[in-house]
């Protein structure tokens, strides 16, 4: 099929005349093929024909549309697809055969297809096999593509207007707030799809989502100059911000890898502040958690003896309601951090080198959870 499509080729536009024509149940293969260039009916003049503005009326075909459509010079603006009845320099008519043709590119027009792409579909069209088939589904993929980016424009137009109003010196950060807040709303879907599985409850899907909510608000604030992280009021993830960063310098400065202790320590501490609606959430629980995230079997003891009262089955207990908390959050910050467009906002708040670094560190954390569950 390849070789009969060749764009341009010289008597490509007549073969393709002859095939789509000589295929057209309507008329019947026999009186078209009299109407033909050089058949019985075309000699005595008896083929009705059209100029090309009835042609333009008749398909919804523009001007330049059939020109480039007909113009065999294909190394300028010609693409060589069809051959009309009569084609002389400056006059052309157009027979009953030609009308069809372009009633049939006009079609492929309306489903998308581009004019240098009507040839090949016009030769799968007329295949035996499923190449036609094949083509529209390529092209509706192609198309649902599209889609899929204008819906995510129109989205992003929707926020822009909300900044709009709002005022003017604060309008990037109010264009920030929403995309930081989408951004966070899509990380918490895909972390709960991911862990649909194991039955994520909806509680710590809602508390996670709060949380993420908590984290953007904290990360505006600081950008937005209300006072530094550890000065803002409350007890819940703002006042945590200013030392996370500087762990983040610390671990930079040291070399540190994503994977290596330290920064899967940090990773677990923004996890559970999130899971657990930030600071607010209560000590007792963190500490069980990193407690049980970490290697020292006495730093556990000590926890479970401090924390309970030496009950260590209360402890145990708390640490697996909220472990499935901590582990949606962590999924919830992978997805976050992994997506690009979040990059300035975190770094002007956690310093330079800071995006890369969380991102890397929020998914080794997760691979080595998908690890342990294996």
């Amino acid at each position: 099929m390849e070789e009969q499509q060749g764009h341009g080729a010289k008597g490509a536009g007549r073969e393709l005349r002859a095939r789509l024509l000589g295929r057209s149940p309507g008329l019947g293969a026999h009186v078209l093929a009299a109407r033909l260039p050089g058949g019985t009916a075309w000699r005595a003049r008896e083929v009705p024909m059209w100029k090309r503005s009835d042609v333009e009326r008749l398909t919804g075909l523009t001007r330049h549309m059939i020109q480039d459509l007909c113009n065999p010079n294909t190394s300028g603006d010609g693409l060589g697809f069809w051959e009309p009845a009569i084609s002389k320099p400056g006059y052309s008519r157009f027979d009953e055969g030609d009308l069809l043709a372009f009633y049939l590119v006009r079609q492929l027009m309306k489903a998308g297809f581009t004019l240098k792409e009507i040839e090949s579909a016009v030769f799968d069209l007329m295949e035996d096999d499923d190449s036609f088939e094949r083509a529209l589904r390529r092209k509706a993929t192609v198309l649902h593509r599209r889609r899929a980016e204008l819906d995510s424009k129109l989205s992003a137009l929707e926020y822009l207007e909300v900044a709009a109003t709002a005022a003017t010196d604060d309008r990037l950060y109010a264009v920030m707030e929403v995309a930081l807040t989408q951004s966070a709303e899509r990380a918490v879907r895909a972390a709960t799809a991911a862990v649909r599985a194991a039955e994520a409850a909806e509680a710590d899907e809602g508390s996670v989502r709060r949380g993420m909510r908590e984290l953007v608000a904290a990360v505006l604030s600081v950008l937005r100059g209300e006072g530094a992280p550890a000065e803002v009021g409350g007890r819940g993830i703002a006042p945590l911000v200013a030392g996370w960063a500087r762990a983040v310098a610390d671990l930079l400065a040291d070399d540190a890898a994503p994977a290596t202790a330290g920064a899967q320590r940090l990773i677990r501490e923004m996890a559970h502040a999130v899971a657990g609606e930030g600071a607010s959430a209560g000590g007792r629980t963190g500490s069980v958690h990193d407690a049980l995230a970490t290697e020292g079997a006495g730093s556990a003891r000590d926890v479970l003896a401090g924390e309970y009262g030496g009950n260590a089955c209360e402890a145990l207990a708390s640490g697996r309601a909220g472990n499935a908390c901590d582990a949606l959050a962590v999924r919830a910050l992978a997805a976050f951090l992994n997506e690009s467009e979040n990059g300035v906002p975190i770094e002007l708040v956690f310093g330079e080198g800071s995006f890369a670094f969380l991102a890397q560190a929020a998914v080794a954390r997760v691979n080595d959870m998908d690890m342990q569950l294996r």
